[in-house]
């Protein structure tokens, strides 16, 4: 696994892994979480969009960031999650636990717009 950190508005930051999330590869996602809350950071997103696998291990990874992140008075997003991913998502509930955005530069504070 890949993980870059993008800065982006102010008081946000876009944590984008690549490749598979697992037990081997969590602790990597885990620390970048824990670095992109820092200096200010209100917003986290993480940008699911190269992720191709997840499983329990990513997913407790994201729940934990989540809560880190409400704690410390901000806001976890994910963005991008498709195929496994996203199924892994909805199954658990995380989906329903975790902001979605539907793509890393979305606007939180504005709702995506309902299709017809």
């Amino acid at each position: 696994m890949n993980v870059q950190r993008v800065p982006g508005a102010a008081g946000r930051v876009t944590v984008a892994p690549s490749g598979q999330i697992d037990l081997a590869t969590a602790p990597e996602l885990a620390d970048a979480l824990r670095q992109a809350r820092g200096d200010g950071v209100s917003e986290v997103v993480v940008d699911l969009t190269r992720v191709d696998f997840m499983d329990s291990a990513g997913v407790r990874v994201l729940i934990d960031a989540a809560r880190e992140t409400d704690r410390g008075g901000g806001r976890l997003y994910l963005s991008g999650a498709h195929g496994w991913v996203a199924r892994v998502l909805e199954i658990t509930g995380v989906a329903d636990f975790l902001a979605m955005l539907p793509d890393a530069g979305a606007d939180p504070a504005r709702p995506p717009e309902a299709s017809d």
